[in-house]
């Protein structure tokens, strides 16, 4: 006598308690493990990042392919920051008869915290994505095997370049970027809140602190070391053929930016907590 065979679709077994229990220890587990094999990733990477011989010629392409290239979205970025926050800060002040603050409030808040955030982001998003597209092809087409095959180390040839190149070249980004939002800020606060320009620098220097430009710059060293680790291990966990590499580089693009937006608070509590603003 046959058997009648299982019915397809949802199992509502699934929702028991226990069962419910078993899914959410699982995925804890899974968490956990997926944190440890990031963070031997990323030893092994910084280990080959701080130690020579540095492949100059590399890092220096890298430096074009990850920060020249993506420098154009970044200032467009930066300056569409720069005129939001001048405009939404101008609104509010205006209301209260202090419209000569909004320059001042702009430039603190744009330099510490909004256009590193941004320009992390979407250069994160970019750059992340072409890493991990880029080594997730050399995995799944067998080329990063060979390297090691032929006794080349995979992490300093591969890895060690983008590392150094995100690094160096994200906080100069971000000097640019901090530039043109400042620009952008300065051209809204003249069109829409009639503040002259020369009276917006000179507002701009009365509550301008070099320690808040430190500050920003000092986060975008970490964000850039994060997205360039982050594309790289995604890269190289890639596997499946075509579809893997497509999971892998959407996968390096959320936690990036998940990555991005953790460390910003973390950073910013501790460099406000450092130069003595945090009550």
């Amino acid at each position: 006598m046959s058997q009648t065979p299982p019915a397809q679709g949802f199992d509502i077994r699934h929702l028991l308690p226990h069962r419910i229990g078993e899914r959410v220890g699982e995925a804890t587990l899974d968490f956990f493990d997926a944190c440890g094999d990031y963070a031997r990733f990323a030893g092994r990477s910084l280990r080959r990042v701080g130690t020579p011989p540095w492949r100059w010629r590399m890092i220096l392409e890298q430096m074009f392919l990850i920060g020249v290239m993506s420098l154009s979205i970044a200032l467009v970025t930066s300056i569409f920051v720069g005129m939001v926050m001048v405009l939404q800060t101008g609104v509010q002040l205006v209301k209260f008869g202090s419209k000569g603050y909004v320059p001042g409030i702009a430039w603190i808040a744009n330099s510490r915290a909004m256009i590193p955030a941004f320009v992390g982001i979407v250069v994160g998003a970019r750059v992340a994505a072409s890493i991990a597209a880029e080594l997730g092809t050399m995995r799944v087409t067998e080329q990063i095997d060979a390297l090691e095959v032929l006794n080349v180390d995979p992490y300093r040839y591969l890895v060690a370049p983008r590392v150094i190149a995100m690094t160096l070249m994200l906080p100069l980004i971000t000097v640019l970027s901090l530039i043109s939002g400042y620009l952008g800020g300065m051209l809204v606060g003249s069109s829409s809140l009639q503040i002259d320009p020369v009276e917006y620098f000179v507002i701009t220097k009365k509550f301008a602190y070099m320690d808040d430009l430190y500050g920003g710059l000092a986060k975008t060293v970490f964000f850039g070391l994060l997205i360039a680790v982050t594309g790289c291990y995604y890269g190289f966990k890639a596997g499946g053929g075509a579809e893997g590499v497509g999971r892998a580089t959407t996968s390096a693009v959320v936690v990036t930016l998940l990555l991005i937006l953790i460390s910003d608070y973390i950073l910013s509590s501790f460099i406000l907590a450092l130069v003595g603003r945090l009550a």
